[in-house]
C-alpha cells in the first residue's frame, strides 16, 4: 500500500477514535454511534453543521482510500469504496430521529432522512463484511475476532443491552481498521 492510503487511514482512525471517546465521555453509551448525532447538535450549534456528520464524513473519506487500495487485484475492489461511503450517506443524515417541536416540513425531512439512514446503514454495513470476507484473502476471520473483542468490551463496560448496537459498529470500524492496516503491511 502507497504511504498515502496508510497515512489517512492512520489519520481516519484517530478522528473517528477520538471522536467517539469524546462523545461517549460527554454523553454517555447510546444505543448506537448514530444517537450521537441529535447529542452534538443540541451541545454544538454551527449554523447548517451537524458536528457528528462533519467528523464522520471526513474519518469516511480519509478511509476510501486504504480500502480501496486494500482490496486491489481482487474483482470485489468496489465494495472497498462502497462502505466508506455508505458510512457517509448515513452522516447526512443527522436528524433522522427527529425532534418534539417539528413542523410538519421537518417531520418530513426527518421521516426522509430515517429511510436514508436506516437503509445507508444497512448497505453500509453490508458492503464492509463483504468487503472483509470476499475481498481480502485470509482475513475473514477479522469480524469474527472484531465480535468478539466488541463484545468483551460491552460485558467489561456493563453496556451490553444499553448500547449493543454501538458495540457492533465499534467491531466493524475496528475490522475494516484492522484490514487495512494489515494489507498495508503485507
Amino acid at each position: 500500500m502507497t504511504a498515502f492510503s496508510i497515512v489517512s487511514a492512520i489519520v481516519s482512525l484517530l478522528i473517528l477514535a477520538a471522536f467517539i471517546v469524546l462523545s461517549v465521555k460527554r454523553f454517555g453509551w447510546r444505543l448506537s454511534y448514530s444517537k450521537y448525532a441529535k447529542c452534538w447538535d443540541e451541545a454544538v450549534h454551527i449554523h447548517n453543521v451537524n458536528l457528528w456528520s462533519a467528523v464522520t464524513i471526513v474519518a469516511a473519506i480519509l478511509l476510501c482510500f486504504g480500502t480501496i487500495e486494500a482490496g486491489s487485484g481482487s474483482n470485489l475492489q468496489f465494495l472497498g469504496f462502497m462502505a466508506p461511503v455508505y458510512l457517509a450517506v448515513v452522516a447526512f443524515t443527522p436528524r433522522y430521529e427527529g425532534r418534539e417541536d417539528d413542523d410538519e416540513a421537518d417531520k418530513r425531512i426527518s421521516r426522509n432522512q430515517r429511510i436514508t439512514h436506516y437503509v445507508g446503514t444497512a448497505i453500509c454495513a453490508v458492503t464492509a463484511l463483504l468487503w472483509l470476507i470476499l475481498t481480502l484473502d485470509n482475513r475473514w476471520w477479522l469480524p469474527i475476532a472484531s465480535f468478539a473483542v466488541a463484545a468483551a468490551a460491552a460485558v467489561c463496560t456493563k453496556t451490553v443491552r444499553k448500547s449493543y448496537v454501538f458495540w457492533l459498529e465499534m467491531a466493524m470500524f475496528a475490522a475494516v481498521y484492522a484490514a487495512v492496516f494489515m494489507g498495508g503491511l503485507s
